[in-house]
């Protein structure tokens, strides 16, 4: 049986360092967005609001796509040093987002029929109420964006003698 000294020919699969505070901001994010999620599919069912009721279902799913970003990041730093990622941990990434389109192409099925729905059976309506919640989600979506974009996202990338940095 012969065996072969590999090691000239491997190479470190970590392409990225990680980014805690992006890791941070984004379970942040999920949190505040939950909140808000309840907060508007609770008030859109009790002030008859599709409006609010749409946009709860549509924070859902970003419930779910942050969260899939929060879950890519732990996965990603977790595995970052495992060779069956031969060219890194991108891949979570990748497959959270598709899954997260995939829900939202779901959520706007149910919005849909909803509204369907409402124009055979129309309800009245509580704007107040539902304009001063939809204020408030408009603060918070401010806030989160603010949140996310207040992190650095350049980041390098380092292969075998040579590195090259990404800003994206």
């Amino acid at each position: 049986m012969h065996t072969h000294d590999l090691s000239p020919w491997q190479h470190q699969h970590v392409f990225d360092t990680g980014n805690p505070l992006g890791e941070k901001n984004t379970w942040g994010v999920v949190a505040f967005t939950a909140t808000m999620m309840v907060v508007e599919i609770t008030t859109g069912w009790l002030f008859n609001s599709m409006a609010l009721l749409a946009d709860g279902w549509h924070m859902s799913t970003h419930v779910a796509a942050i969260g899939m970003t929060g879950i890519a990041y732990v996965l990603a730093r977790r595995y970052a040093s495992d060779t069956r990622f031969a060219f890194g941990t991108w891949k979570i990434e990748v497959l959270a987002g598709f899954t997260s389109a995939i829900v939202l192409g779901m959520v706007a099925f149910y919005m849909a029929a909803e509204s369907v729905q409402r124009l055979f059976q129309p309800r009245d309506i509580y704007y107040n109420q539902a304009l001063a919640v939809a204020a408030i989600g408009l603060v918070l979506n401010l806030a989160s964006a603010f949140m996310l974009k207040s992190h650095d996202h350049g980041h390098n990338h380092h292969h075998g003698g040579y590195s090259h940095a990404h800003a994206t």
